[in-house]
């Protein structure tokens, strides 16, 4: 059932047309998470041949679907997907009286439409029905009509759809503890848990190098070890909490059950099995050296922000279990600071860092990888220019994981030969998020906080956050695109200028994310202007050369929509018609630009420097340039200083023409604070006069 051109990549011809089973897992990527589908759940012949029927056809023909004059066959990794939906689709025509689809007609169409809204997935399954008529000449059982003609599917079912990206961003309160948490974790708890990994697998080599212990040998070497920690003056390993199901009747003082840790004692002494016929002499030890929580000899690094050790010690199962949260704190970092896809961070080779020297002089640290969205099934190559954290979580992952290909496959555990691929990412997030708050929460308060009114909740009760993998793609592009400068999250300050930055997060891959900035930076852009545009509406002055022309204009959408003062627009149609402002819209320090080239005083100044056009903050009186109250304390700032430097240099003799240009200076700074200040504000209009209508 497979192309020729994807069989032959592999040593297998994959499933046949017949089989109950299909399964792919050998044709698609590692990070692929369903791959076979079983005709056998479907209970009708006549249906599981029309799956059957269509998604042959869906893998091995590209038919258009709609007004679409291009398609492609389906890519192999939404194979379980198209046959739930193409299941659903037909049992739910089967549920309105069409048991086929040549039975079906405009009213079960309609029908099922309308129990389809009251779903999720609305428009995919109007989407399938579509794709069912069109690939229509390769079924055998093939609707007569055409699903709702001339309308996409998103049409037919109200699917609002827009140019803004509608993935959730992570609110910054919740990504500053997130990323700050795994951060610590890849440079500081990972030489903890890389350490205490290396004392557990000397302590099992031992073990297994030594001969099997007599009973007599085994109390010995039990009475051996209590003495060892009664001489380092530690006490004896306790039952993590973890297991306190297992010991209910044991009582807890400061926090630790008292109740030995029998399986991991047996490990400490040598022994390879419990120490259940030694509890006498376990029992007479706590109750002179007490209990200690971990047990392990690898002490732990102070958290930062207390100056305490990070966590409590550890035995051989808490180290399993950090090692895990380890895993998922280094995707954390890689997917946060490159802006990479979920696919694209877990498909990376074990020699996927590298660096390079920049333009700049100073060495880039970058990652290659694959890109597989909208790309054919393999993927094509890609490069990322990274922070070096992302390197440092990559060497974290070459220590702890096994698999010869893939950064994040490793084996589950002695004996597994068989490497596993790191998956289900949100519910791994959502884990670490829990423990961090665990480990490093403060007294009333949540180290990551929730999100009032999240799912799981009570009305007014902050609950977890629901975390996604392309929330941290969204959430990076939006900081690059709205702060720039500033401090990502909490975990580091970015050190570059805006175009190495840019270029750092992906401006230059081929994964597109330079494109999800720029439609970021756009949606930045058109924010401020409707900012612009609330202020001038509740008289906020302005001035500059090109105030008179943004207000007649702001003035002219105000009559467009009768948004007087007092009144609300409607906020997607005002966005709409602000559009064409945004585009031109260039947001200063001391003024915005609204760039139009032939008027731009910056531009002789810029051409034969090469310098990209336009430049901010430079041409102060450029017929551009429009400032409001916004800009007013940075004015006022500058000429402060400005001011202060006239004073400072009072003291010595200037030259005349620094004196000059500082004079000029200050006092230019004053006329642009004075058009500000002394604005006229806007006047309301009246909306039946002089109004263009509406269309």
């Amino acid at each position: 059932m497979l192309p020729a051109y994807i069989a032959a990549a592999c040593a297998s011809r994959g499933p046949r047309f017949g089989d109950r089973v299909w399964d792919v897992r050998p044709f698609v990527p590692r990070s692929t998470r369903l791959t076979r589908v079983d005709f056998g759940l479907i209970g009708d012949p006549w249906q599981e041949r029309t799956v059957r029927e269509f998604l042959y056809s869906r893998i091995n023909h590209a038919s258009p679907v709609g007004r679409s004059r291009t398609a492609r066959p389906m890519k192999l990794t939404r194979l379980q997907r198209e046959f739930w939906l193409a299941r659903t689709v037909l049992r739910d025509l089967a549920a309105a009286g069409a048991p086929r689809l040549a039975d079906a007609e405009r009213r079960h169409l309609d029908q099922v439409l309308a129990g389809w809204k009251q779903s999720g997935s609305a428009a995919e399954r109007a989407g399938t029905l579509k794709h069912l008529a069109a690939h229509g000449p390769f079924l055998t059982d093939a609707l007569a009509i055409t699903p709702w003609p001339g309308r996409t599917a998103a049409q037919v079912t109200g699917d609002p759809r827009s140019g803004e990206n509608n993935t959730l961003r992570i609110p910054e309160h919740i990504t500053a503890p997130l990323i700050q948490a795994a951060v610590f974790y890849v440079t500081t708890a990972a030489g903890d848990i890389i350490a205490a990994r290396a004392e557990v697998a000397a302590l099992r080599h031992t073990r297994e190098a030594a001969p099997v212990k007599t009973r007599g040998q085994a109390r010995a070497a039990v009475e051996a070890l209590i003495a060892q920690r009664r001489a380092a003056g530690r006490g004896v390993p306790a039952v993590p909490a973890r297991s306190a199901h297992n010991h209910r009747g044991a009582p807890v003082a400061d926090g630790i059950i008292q109740a030995p840790n029998e399986k991991f004692i047996a490990l400490l002494a040598g022994l390879r099995w419990t120490t259940r016929k030694h509890r006498d002499l376990l029992a007479a030890a706590a109750a002179e050296l007490g209990y200690e929580a971990g047990g392990l000899d690898t002490p732990m690094s102070p958290w930062p922000v207390t100056g305490r050790p990070w966590r409590p010690g550890m035995d051989p199962a808490a180290v399993h279990t950090e090692t895990s949260y380890l895993r998922t704190a280094c995707w954390i970092v890689i997917a946060y600071l490159s802006g990479m896809r979920d696919a694209e961070v877990r498909e990376l080779g074990r020699d996927c860092a590298f660096t390079e020297p920049g333009a700049d002089g100073r060495d880039r640290f970058k990652l290659r990888g694959r890109v597989f969205k909208e790309r054919r099934l393999s993927g094509d190559e890609a490069e990322w220019v990274v922070l070096d954290a992302v390197h440092h979580a990559v060497n974290v992952l070459l220590q702890i994981n096994d698999d010869p290909t893939h950064l994040f496959g490793y084996t589950s555990g002695p004996g597994v030969t068989r490497a596993r691929l790191i998956g289900k990412m949100p519910e791994r997030i959502s884990e670490f998020a829990a423990h961090a708050n665990v480990l490093f929460s403060g007294p009333g308060e949540l180290f990551i906080p929730g999100q009032p009114g999240g799912d799981g909740g009570n009305a007014g009760e902050a609950a977890p956050w629901a975390f996604t993998t392309p929330q941290f793609r969204r959430t990076v592009a939006w900081h690059i695109a709205h702060q720039p400068f500033g401090i990502i999250a909490g975990a580091r300050q970015y050190q570059h200028a805006e175009t190495a930055m840019f270029e750092g997060y992906a401006g230059t891959s081929s994964s597109g994310f330079a494109a999800e900035v720029a439609a970021e930076q756009a949606t930045a852009r058109l924010d401020y202007a409707e900012e612009l545009y609330r202020d001038w509406d509740t008289q906020g002055p302005s001035g500059g050369g090109a105030a008179k022309t943004i207000n007649t204009e702001f003035a002219r959408i105000r009559s467009e929509l009768a948004d007087l003062p007092g009144t609300a627009a409607g906020p997607a149609r005002l966005r709409t018609m602000l559009t064409h402002l945004a585009t031109t819209l260039h947001p200063g320090v001391l003024g915005d630009c609204f760039y139009r080239p032939g008027q731009a005083l910056c531009a002789d100044r810029a051409q034969p420097a090469g310098e990209p056009l336009p430049m901010l903050n430079t041409c102060l009186h450029c017929p551009n340039a429009r400032r409001s109250g916004k800009h007013l304390p940075r004015l006022q700032q500058a000429r402060d200083q400005a001011r202060d430097a006239l004073t400072a240099a009072g003291r010595r003799a200037l030259p005349p023409l620094q004196k000059a240009a500082l004079d000029g200076h200050l006092n230019q700074l004053g006329q642009l604070i004075t058009q500000i200040t002394h604005a006229v504000p806007a006047a309301p209009e009246n909306p039946d006069s002089n109004r263009t209508p509406s269309r």
